[in-house]
């Protein structure tokens, strides 16, 4: 999946900004450079053929999977070193409630809080 890079608004950081992201599982590339920008106030769709890549994007942006290359930013905060800041910022609705059944129940319990920006100890 590879996106043009689109422009930052004037009055600030971005909503979101993708920036270079890549992602592997083992040999098989699944994001190559994916690079864009969203504005504040603004809508956006990410549509694609399966397998293109938007379920690993939207994990990268989410936090559920660690960015190991490239960085994304949620209105300035990096997702990667301060994803509770850069989560309380979204709002985040998955089409269905499922629990991911690669993750234990507390990690799925723990990512879920962190979505709705409540910390490890409170959570």
């Amino acid at each position: 999946m590879q996106h043009a890079r689109t422009a930052k608004t004037g009055t600030g950081a971005a909503a979101l900004d993708v920036a270079g992201v890549s992602h592997s599982y083992g040999p098989k590339r699944a994001l190559n450079d994916v690079s864009f920008s969203i504005a504040p106030a603004t809508f956006t769709a990410l549509l694609g053929l399966n397998g293109a890549g938007k379920t690993t994007l939207f994990s990268l942006i989410s936090h559920l999977y660690d960015t190991r290359q490239g960085s994304i930013r949620i209105f300035g905060h990096d997702v990667s070193r301060a994803s509770g800041e850069a989560l309380r910022r979204v709002g985040i609705v998955f089409q269905a409630r499922t629990l991911d059944l690669d993750l234990s129940v507390y990690q799925n319990l723990s990512y879920h809080a962190s979505l709705h920006g409540i910390g490890r100890h409170e959570a």
